[in-house]
């Protein structure tokens, strides 16, 4: 496959599937959800319209403006109550704030594998923070940014929670979508208010996963909003590790790296940047002991060969072949009242009826950006 095929299915596929789920959010009344994902729809038949001409390319730019301004009717759209993670309160004068998340009770030993990623993690993010002192006589600045990249359903997010954890801070979690569907023409000024927020605890975590979202690439991009808001990010991570103030942890996740805008990589934003693989054949065994834990398993599961015909296979996944395979014995013993374990061939079934979600081909780009950062 060409290169320029191989942009085309990706940019085809992320449209599709924003448009999908944008539609679905309108229809179900989660507006700003909907709102987010039509702009990323728009956005990627944009970038398709680029590699087409012809009648196609003039029909893609109709349909991404179709798109926009379905966007549009719905901005100021009543806001989703729906929240997960961080949420808000009303501050005095009705202004709307961050709140900050309960600490995680999440850490590192909940986390399978990755044992190199912790390691790095610990030199450089949470070892500065725990011991300051030390920190300081060795000029290692505490703080900054961090991002976490790499396949879906590896850990980014447990990584996130359990950095939080293990220094002890408050944690911000926040969803792209939040910011630029809810506030949407005031995105500078919340983003602002988020970081101002953060900066008054004696230590704090950021997280914002599906950064790119939030700080895509400028170059090409027909969106005034995000013409504004990635500036405001960027200058908010000026200086991030700068040794005054409070110190503050930025952690920001992403599936596609090579969307983000260029500047936020740069040193004083996002120093360190953390490649988190599929899981190896230790990591895959442990999933499986944390996710069988407390079920009846019949005395034939051997994890050890579960764990080789899952090489491949995320964490997410793993997670779901334990779920499933629980599922349908618990709906067995219903059906003929009986109570039956877990097998080995239950967890084999549903193991071959399970398709991996991360794909050759997109390990082969991650690769490819691996060498080039």
């Amino acid at each position: 496959m060409t290169e320029l095929m191989a942009a085309t299915e990706f940019y085809l596929t992320h449209f599709e599937n924003y448009k999908k789920e944008g539609l679905k959010a309108y229809a179900g009344g989660d507006y700003p959800r909907a709102r987010y994902a039509l702009l990323k729809a728009s956005e990627f038949l944009f970038k398709l319209s680029e590699k087409s001409d012809g009648l196609i390319r003039k029909s893609r730019i109709e349909n991404a403006n179709k798109l926009l301004e379905l966007a549009r009717k719905i901005e100021h759209a009543p806001a989703y109550d729906g929240r997960e993670g961080a949420h808000e309160a009303e501050g005095e004068g009705g202004e709307s704030k961050f709140a900050v998340a309960e600490k995680p009770e999440i850490s590192f030993d909940d986390i399978a594998g990755l044992e190199d990623v912790k390691e790095e993690i610990y030199a450089r993010v949470i070892y500065p923070l725990k011991f300051p002192e030390k920190a300081k006589k060795y000029r290692m600045l505490p703080g900054g940014g961090i991002l976490l990249f790499g396949p879906p359903g590896t850990g980014k997010t447990m990584i996130a929670r359990a950095i939080a954890n293990e220094v002890n801070a408050p944690f911000y979690t926040v969803k792209p979508s939040e910011i630029m569907s809810k506030w949407v023409g005031e995105a500078e000024k919340n983003i602002a208010e988020l970081f101002k927020g953060a900066r008054k605890h004696k230590l704090s975590v950021i997280f914002i996963d599906e950064i790119e979202s939030l700080i895509p690439r400028r170059s090409g991009s027909s969106s005034s909003v995000m013409q504004r808001v990635v500036p405001q990010i960027l200058a908010e991570l000026e200086g991030f590790d700068a040794p005054k103030g409070n110190p503050m942890l930025f952690v920001g996740a992403t599936n596609e790296p090579w969307l983000l805008d260029a500047a936020v990589l740069r040193p004083g934003r996002f120093d360190e940047l953390i490649y988190i693989d599929l899981p190896d054949r230790k990591a895959r065994k442990r999933i499986l002991e944390i996710n069988l834990k407390g079920r009846p398993l019949s005395e034939d599961v051997n994890l050890d060969e579960l764990a080789d015909m899952l090489e491949g296979y995320s964490g997410a996944d793993i997670r779901n072949v334990c779920a499933n395979t629980a599922q349908e014995a618990f709906l067995d013993s219903v059906r003929e009242d009986v109570d039956r374990s877990i097998s080995q061939a239950d967890l084999k079934k549903t193991i071959k009826k399970t398709r991996r979600s991360v794909t050759q081909r997109q390990l082969k780009k991650f690769e490819k950006y691996l060498i080039e950062h």
